[in-house]
């Protein structure tokens, strides 16, 4: 999703040689912590995804889309009138993560939403852009011999911080952010989608 090229730009800095030639895992390795710490994909596909609903409520939140096709719920195809898209309290916005239903849901409703995922190219906003950024760049630093790494795990690219000060920090820092996308406070977000990454390896950097 993004280059190298717009990497260096959003770093403010050329990407060394050990980056360049390994940009891609750095990439997906950065776009997968950006994916957990906000509990949504933000890879662009179209699919169908199922979500629980909750019951009595109307609203049901999703991953973020920027488009929908259909709502389905327990099994019954829903008319456009009867829901609208929604970001946050927001009805009209680049993206989107939740449906709003004309009526409330009864029971433990299966709600199955045929939508367009995530974001496309060039159309992720700038300020996760700077997340993926900065994720990619804190992977980089962990294979410099950083004093902060306490332990590294070659075969599935496992690392733990020193009192996780770095990751933590991180956190801090771009706090902000963080809240205006994510949906981790948010109960029963759930789907059905299993990334699929060319590397399969587990990644995560302890909390």
């Amino acid at each position: 999703m993004i280059d190298a090229e717009q990497l260096a730009k959003l770093l403010g800095r050329p990407l060394t040689s050990v980056e360049v030639a390994n940009v891609e895992l750095y990439l997906d390795i950065a776009y997968e912590r950006l994916e957990l710490m906000i509990c949504s994909t933000v890879d662009s596909i179209a699919e169908e995804r199922t979500y629980d609903g909750r019951d009595g409520y109307s609203t049901v939140f999703t991953d973020i889309f920027v488009e929908v096709s259909s709502v389905v719920v327990d099994g019954k195809t829903l008319d456009p009138s009867d829901y609208s898209i929604r970001q946050w309290n927001k009805r009209n916005a680049a993206w989107y993560n939740s449906i709003v239903l004309k009526n409330k849901l009864c029971g433990n409703a299966e709600v199955v939403i045929d939508a367009t995922w995530g974001f496309a190219e060039d159309t992720m906003p700038g300020d996760l852009q700077s997340l993926v950024a900065q994720l990619f760049a804190l992977v980089s630093s962990m294979n410099k011999g950083n004093g902060n790494v306490k332990s590294k795990k070659v075969e599935d690219f496992s690392v733990s911080f020193n009192d996780n000060s770095v990751y933590n920090q991180f956190v801090i820092d771009n706090a902000a952010t963080i809240r205006r996308y994510s949906l981790c406070n948010i109960g029963k977000v759930r789907n059905g989608k299993v990334r699929s990454d060319f590397w399969r390896l587990e990644r995560y950097w302890s909390q």
